[in-house]
């Protein structure tokens, strides 16, 4: 039995890209990641800001909470004044100030309004900047019988 061999035509095939494809697909990426890099940068520092807000948002409402408690005495209440700014004393990581006004009702007699305002006191010189990321919570308090 003889067998026969069939003549294979031989293809070359590509096993790279050429000059064109490379430059093509470079500047298909640079239109692409490009704008999603920043995009990312952008979000990083979003996220890190929502995360401290969230942080002053918390030392506020403590804040607040604290000034309530010591409201409740009718003593301090008919003696009561703005205590004023006040370093956040559990964090010594972060620059975080709170900044508390007790602020009288005119029409009412036995209301106090409790206004208070956190914020990251980034370069450290106790006030706040305009620079400055903050949050501000307010609240009534009423005199205890």
């Amino acid at each position: 039995m003889r067998r026969r061999f069939a003549m294979r035509q031989w293809t070359t095939q590509r096993k790279g890209a050429s000059l064109i494809d490379v430059a093509v697909g470079a500047a298909v990426l640079s239109l692409v990641l490009i704008p999603a890099m920043q995009l990312m940068g952008k979000s990083t520092s979003l996220v890190s800001d929502m995360t401290v807000k969230e942080a002053l948002l918390f030392e506020a409402e403590r804040a607040i909470q604290m000034q309530m408690i010591e409201l409740c005495d009718v003593g301090v209440f008919d003696l009561a004044s703005s205590p004023g700014d006040r370093p956040v004393t559990d964090n010594h990581s972060k620059q975080y100030r709170t900044r508390t006004r007790l602020i009288r009702d005119p029409q009412i007699a036995n209301l106090l309004t409790i206004h208070c305002v956190a914020y990251q006191d980034a370069n450290a010189n106790g006030r706040l900047d305009a620079d400055e990321l903050e949050q501000t919570l307010q609240t009534q308090w009423c005199r205890p019988s």
